[in-house]
């Protein structure tokens, strides 16, 4: 239990605002203003995750995320992700089950992680491509706790979540973005995944989609749609319909936003249960590149010359 606290607060400390500032990340004063708007079309508008899926946006080397998503049961995952080049970023992430509440918390069987690579730039006629891997699933993970009346063996996977996330995990995945600005900024998504969990058997590819639209300066929407080719076989989890999931971000700091989500809107209202409702928040910082140094002949001939040196 204690090695588990830690290991979630450890990810919690670094995700929170005050400690990333201690990190050497500044940002010029007289400047500000841009600045603000940087991070915004950087990591609010044009994100690297949409509610539970990726885009082909990638963090820059030296960029920070994390987040602290709240779901169902008293649910909590921490999340860290780090551009550790121009092109590739990798995280983070772990949390468990009733941290909110007063049943005895469950943690996740370990953390997991991911990574991505961006393989082709956008241009103005074709998107960006990247690849990248993700083992952390969604929603309440399913044990053998879950189901008290039943020995391990009486539990059938194929028929009743086990030993696996409400919500697949990416796994291996592909994905397309596409962003388009005229009068609001808007990011079209498409991807193709191969999950590593196949608890239930179920081994089919599956394809996502999604879109972002920023409406205002702080306000964007977010809507994506799992088709769950491989999360259709369980009626209990409704993945014969798939999964659609929206979302309302707020950015009010320029490097924090919340956004509240709706998932699985398409289960319909059985009995005393609804759609998921979540409650993320998020903070980012990026790296402002210093101008380069000058050698000093470069300043002696600075000396002699008749421009003025940029």
């Amino acid at each position: 239990m204690r090695n588990h606290l830690l290991l979630l607060l450890a990810i919690t400390l670094v995700t929170s605002p005050a400690h990333s500032q201690i990190k050497k990340r500044e940002v010029n004063s007289s400047r500000k203003a841009e600045a603000r708007q940087g991070l915004l079309k950087d990591n609010f508008v044009i994100s690297p995750q949409l509610i539970d899926m990726p885009t082909a946006n990638v963090l820059q080397g030296g960029d920070l995320c994390g987040g602290i998503l709240l779901f169902e049961e008293g649910g909590m995952l921490a999340r860290l992700s780090a551009g550790i080049s121009r092109r590739m970023m990798f995280g983070i992430s772990y949390g468990g089950d009733h941290l909110i509440g007063n049943e005895v918390i469950k943690w996740n069987d370990g953390p997991s992680v991911h990574m991505a690579l961006r393989m082709i730039e956008e241009s103005p006629k074709y998107p960006k491509l990247a690849i990248g891997l993700d083992t952390q699933g969604y929603g309440k993970y399913w044990r053998e706790s879950d189901y008290p009346d039943k020995t391990p063996a009486e539990i059938d996977p194929a028929k009743e979540p086990f030993k696996r996330y409400t919500y697949k995990s990416r796994g291996f995945y592909a994905v397309m973005s596409k962003n388009y600005q005229a009068f609001w900024i808007v990011g079209l998504h498409v991807g193709v995944n191969y999950s590593l969990e196949t608890s239930d058997k179920d081994r089919d590819p599956n394809l996502f989609c999604g879109m972002n639209w920023q409406l205002g300066r702080d306000v964007s929407i977010v809507g994506e749609y799992d088709f769950a080719f491989n999360n259709d076989q369980i009626p209990a989890l409704n993945g014969s319909k798939g999964f659609l999931n929206a979302s309302v971000r707020w950015a009010f700091q320029p490097n924090i936003y919340i956004e509240f989500a709706a998932k699985n809107m398409l289960s319909g209202q059985r009995g005393d249960r609804d759609y998921l409702r979540c409650l993320k928040m998020v903070y980012f910082s990026r790296t402002v590149t210093p101008p380069p140094r000058r050698t000093f002949f470069q300043k002696f001939k600075d000396l002699f010359s008749s421009k003025n040196p940029e």
